[in-house]
């Protein structure tokens, strides 16, 4: 402990320092006073240093004769007198056993061994701090009054000063809860430091996973932070696209480099939505020669985000003419797929929705020459659906295929792969008409000549044609000679035979569409009146014959 005293005259506003220069003492008395009436002085203690703290500080006020300090106060707290005297109440006992043993005392004796020093202590006094006493005092005695005040002790000190704070820090992570397949994500970061304490390099990262991509084509996010002061706060915005449909979750981390420190935001979900295209054909499964086809399209966004500009294409023979197309019309679509889309990926350009039944008539599409023709759906909704019609002209052909293709494509501009950042959806849908093509026998029976006369011959002319669109088999004519006429000669395509009164010709095996036969029968009368021939026709494609009649009338020769 470093301990030093020093002794000096208190008169009116004397100043004293220590040698160190590290404690100032300034007394203020007044320069006189009446005998045995109350004064009061003040002493007042400073610390001189700048970074010297100052402990157990005591201040010794010597008591003279006549000299009596009634009560100390510490800027107006006053400090118990019998606590603060130096001598014990154990001493004054002794010294007054001793006055009473000698049993005589001068004044001055008396006097001295009745008074004791005053101590005024201070605990601790900081650099340029200040404490004063204020001392109620008396003087019994008239004359000169000498009391000393001195600096006892004091002990310096240098106090080391070291601030700890904590760093902290908060991470957050913001991100939509829907997202278009089509359009740039963004996602917002904030990181602040919620402690008391600076922190120093650390990185921000976020893994996307397999759906979710930066605009560079990264599945890993990162930015780097130099520092982040008390309470600072930083925000950072990152573009993203999606590489699917789907819901897709991810964390944010914010770790300190060389230490523990780090932060993680709450996860985050964002679904990505998507359009889903969906084609239907209906039509006839059969139609007769000539008959046009007439196909209904209908396209679907089966998926969960509307699509924009859905390129349609149309197909049909090269051989055969397309008569008529409408215009789409649109409507809320009430197929079984209407959601079809929400919970799974669009359907790729490379899937095939044709049915197992249809993939024959796709192989015998690719090998046909088609026409097609295209136009554009502007916007098609989440669940809407176009609808139109188109009609074909089936001219020659035995069956016409049909394909409807309906394609959405799009693409996020700004990101640096663009293959990966376009959302191809395809949906394709046939259908097949089987022209149906029939013969159509026609049969006509006709007289070269009526009346005819008795003496003379009755020709038939028995016209048969093929005026139907597909060939006929085995097609056979069939005459019957009414009564009053007998069986001459027959002529045709085929050979004939008769028998009584029926005429047989062999059949035709194949009688093609719009070809035409000739028969003629020969008879001649053998009564007069009116008789009616007749001719039947059967084939393959008949399932009933077919008969044609012809009246004559027979007249007797007149004799001269």
């Amino acid at each position: 402990m470093f301990m030093m005293s020093s002794v000096g005259v208190a008169t009116a506003q004397t100043t004293m320092q220590t040698g160190g220069g590290l404690l100032m003492i300034k007394a203020d008395m007044p320069e006189s006073a009446r005998v045995g009436e109350q004064f009061t002085y003040t002493v007042e203690v400073t610390n001189a240093s700048d970074q010297t703290v100052l402990h157990d500080i005591k201040l010794k006020q010597r008591r003279a004769k006549g000299f009596q300090i009634e009560s100390v106060s510490v800027n107006g707290k006053q400090e118990d007198t019998k606590q603060s005297d130096e001598s014990s109440s154990s001493q004054d006992q002794k010294s007054q056993k001793q006055q009473s043993d000698s049993g005589s005392s001068n004044q001055d004796q008396g006097n001295q061994s009745q008074s004791s020093d005053k101590v005024m202590k201070i605990d601790t006094l900081k650099p340029g701090e200040r404490r004063e006493f204020t001392i109620q005092a008396s003087g019994d005695e008239e004359g000169e009054l000498r009391s000393c005040l001195e600096v006892v002790s004091y002990t310096p000190a240098i106090c080391l000063t070291s601030q700890i704070v904590k760093p902290e820090l908060e991470l957050t992570k913001m991100a939509p809860k829907k997202a278009n397949r089509c359009n740039v994500i963004e996602l917002n970061y904030k990181v602040k430091n919620a402690g008391s304490g600076d922190v120093g390099k650390f990185e921000i990262t976020d893994s996307l996973g397999d759906g979710l991509a930066t605009i560079d084509g990264e599945s890993e996010l990162s930015f780097p932070v130099d520092g982040l002061a008390a309470g600072e706060t930083r925000e950072f915005v990152a573009r993203v696209y999606a590489r699917k449909s789907g819901t897709f979750r991810s964390r944010a981390v914010a770790k300190a480099d060389g230490s523990e420190l780090k932060s993680r935001s709450k996860e985050t979900a964002t679904e990505v939505i998507a359009a889903d295209l969906m084609v239907q054909v209906d039509g006839a499964e059969r139609v007769y020669a000539d008959d046009l086809v007439t196909f209904t399209a209908t396209i679907a966004n089966t998926g969960n985000a509307a699509a924009e500009s859905v390129n349609v294409t149309v197909e049909w023979p090269a051989k055969a003419n397309l008569a008529d197309m409408s215009d789409y019309k649109t409507q809320q679509h009430q197929g079984n797929n209407a959601q079809g889309g929400q919970s799974g990926e669009p359907t790729p350009a490379s899937d095939n929705q044709t049915a197992d039944s249809q993939k024959s008539d796709s192989r015998d599409n690719n090998k046909m020459e088609m026409q097609t023709e295209s136009f554009v759906i502007d916007r098609l909704e989440a669940g809407q659906a176009a609808e139109f019609t188109y009609a074909i002209r089936t001219d020659n052909l035995d069956k016409v295929a049909t394909k409807v293709r309906a394609r959405h494509v799009c693409t996020v501009d700004a990101a640096e792969d663009q293959e990966k950042s376009t959302a191809k959806t395809t949906a394709t849908s046939m259908a097949t008409a089987e022209v149906v093509r029939l013969p159509a026998l026609q049969l006509a029976v006709v007289d070269a000549e009526d009346p005819v006369k008795q003496d003379g011959n009755v020709e038939y002319i028995i016209q048969v044609w093929n005026e139907g669109d597909a060939p006929d088999q085995n097609v056979q004519l069939v005459a019957m000679l009414p009564k009053n006429l007998k069986f001459k000669s027959a002529d045709g395509p085929t050979d004939s035979q008769s028998e009584g009164n029926e005429i047989k010709f062999k059949p035709i095996k194949t009688m093609e569409p719009g070809e035409r036969v000739e028969y003629t029968v020969t008879a001649e009368p053998t009564g007069t009146g009116n008789v009616r021939f007749e001719a039947s026709l059967t084939s393959k494609m008949l399932q009933n014959k077919v008969t044609g009649e012809e009246p004559t009338r027979l007249f007797a020769s007149q004799k001269k």
